[in-house]
Parts: C-alpha cells; structure tokens; sequence
C-alpha cells in the first residue's frame, strides 16, 4: 500500500539536527522527493519552489511557526497533505492545527511502529483523495489528470506546442531545461527539421503571456528554468 508514496514528493520541516536526520533516512524509504528545511522562512521558500504533495512539519519552528506556515499554504492549497508533529499538549495550540483540515497530529518522540502507521494512513488518503493539482505560482494551478492550466482558477488555453513546453518545464520544476530538451520534446514529430533558436525563443515568448509574471526565467546560453 504505501509504495503509492513513491509517486509523491513531501517537504519535511524540523529545526532539531538529529530528529531531522533520523526522520529525513525514514521519508526517503518511503517517498521519491524529499525536501527537508530546518525553519518556517525555508519551508516557504521550499514549498514554492517545489510544490510538494505533502508537509510534515513541527509546530515550534524558528522565524515562522508551523501553525502559520501551515495556515497561509492551507488558504491556497485545499489538496495537499498536513501532517502536523509537535512535543506540546497545548489545547489552544491544538485547537488552531484542527481548523487546517490536518492530515495527521503526531506528538513527538515518534514511535517507528506509529511512523509506519502514519504512512499507511497517509497512503490510504492519497488513494482516496489524490493531489489533484500542482501550485505554480500564487495564482497558477496545473491539473494533473486534466492536463489543464489555471490562472485565477480560469483555465488558460495552450497551443499543443506551449502544452509540450510547459510540462516539460513543471517536470524539471527550478532546475534548467537545456534548448536540445525543448527542441525534443516541443517539436517531437519534426525529425527531420532543424530547429532554430528563435524558434524555441518564440515559443517560450508565447507561453510567458499566458503565465504570471516572472514564472519562467531565462539562463543564458543554456535555455529555460521553470521557478
């Protein structure tokens, strides 16, 4: 059951280096993507950059507290997975994490036979309740199974070669896409072309306006990131 985990990517906060290192070993037997952050600041920073399926974060965080973290991801993002870790008891505290629709609430020390528990649970709610859609930018969604872009929740019409380039892009989300990638897979069917520099710069043109600003960044001499 929980090789379904496999297919999904989580971020892990935690500000203690050795619970974060022993958690850290756990998650990567488990999931195919994990993004780890000590703090609320780069846990922000990391989900925007990543768009993970699911957070597993402690509530005490330095800068910014995992309640907070977890309620402004929570105001845009009505899918993804909370699972909420905490060595508190505090009622208020527990209170505030229950109207963010958690996952899961864990109090530290963790237990390996309720980790694997937890897992299992987790499993079973992605199979029933799958993430749907990745978060590109504040007001950016893309539908996994529709295949469909949205900009202020209204679906953006692509070009079959802007769909090609921008799913190329979201699959190597903040690293670089090189020009001979693009070439490849935007004009897949053109085996026999050549082609041009202006071509993919064109295309790439075409895509931006339909985009948020800033969502697709230029590296010189290389091709095209994704941010």
């Amino acid at each position: 059951m929980t090789k379904i985990l496999k297919n999904y990517s989580i971020l892990y906060v935690e500000d203690e280096p050795i619970i974060q290192q022993n958690i850290r070993e756990y998650l990567e037997s488990y999931f195919d993507k994990v993004y780890v952050a000590s703090d609320g600041k780069e846990a922000l920073v990391l989900y925007y950059a990543h768009c993970p399926d699911v957070m597993l974060l402690d509530i005490n965080l330095p800068y910014v507290s995992g309640l907070e973290v977890a309620k402004q991801i929570r105001q845009e993002n009505a899918s993804i997975k909370i699972i909420m870790l905490t060595a508190y008891t505090d009622t208020e505290k527990l209170l505030a994490a229950t109207e963010l629709k958690l996952t899961k609430y864990l109090v530290k020390p963790i237990e390996p036979k309720l980790f694997k528990e937890t897992m299992l649970y987790l499993s079973k709610e992605l199979l029933a309740n799958p993430v749907d859609f990745v978060y590109v930018a504040l007001n950016c969604t893309w539908h996994k199974k529709e295949e469909v872009l949205y900009v202020d929740k209204v679906p953006v019409d692509l070009s079959e070669k802007e769909h090609r380039l921008f799913k190329l892009l979201l699959e190597h989300k903040g690293s670089t896409v090189g020009y001979e990638d693009i070439m490849l897979a935007v004009w897949e069917d053109a085996f026999d072309k050549e082609i041009s520099l202006d071509s993919i710069k064109n295309q790439v043109l075409h895509l931006r306006k339909k985009l948020p600003e800033n969502c697709i960044n230029t590296v010189y001499g290389q091709g095209y990131i994704l941010n």
